[in-house]
């Protein structure tokens, strides 16, 4: 049963393949994830390397008035793209529950 969950366990993450030299922190930021969530060793990918994306829990993020996506992608530490792409928005109202 042990090796169940461990095999379910890993197959909430996403494989990704590595195309070209970079650091964890760019590898993030050019797809809208958070650095946390890259599983790896060090921190500069090679080109071939396999990295682990694992699946962080999301946040229920209700819009309160004045906010903007940008301010919400501030706050929380992603791009406004993420936050379109996630909840496939262009633009938010107040009370409107987005996903983070």
């Amino acid at each position: 049963m042990e090796k169940i969950k461990k095999l379910d366990k890993f197959l909430s993450y996403e494989v990704c393949f590595i195309e070209s030299e970079t650091s964890i922190d760019d590898f993030a930021k050019r797809n809208n994830i958070r650095k946390e969530q890259v599983v790896y060793e060090n921190e500069f990918l090679q080109k071939g390397d396999i990295v682990l994306i694992k699946e962080l829990n999301k946040t229920l993020h209700i819009v309160l008035p004045l906010e903007t996506l940008s301010s919400i992608a501030k706050k929380y530490n992603v791009s406004v793209e993420y936050i379109k792409q996630e909840n496939k928005i262009n633009q938010i109202f107040i009370g409107q529950q987005l996903y983070i």
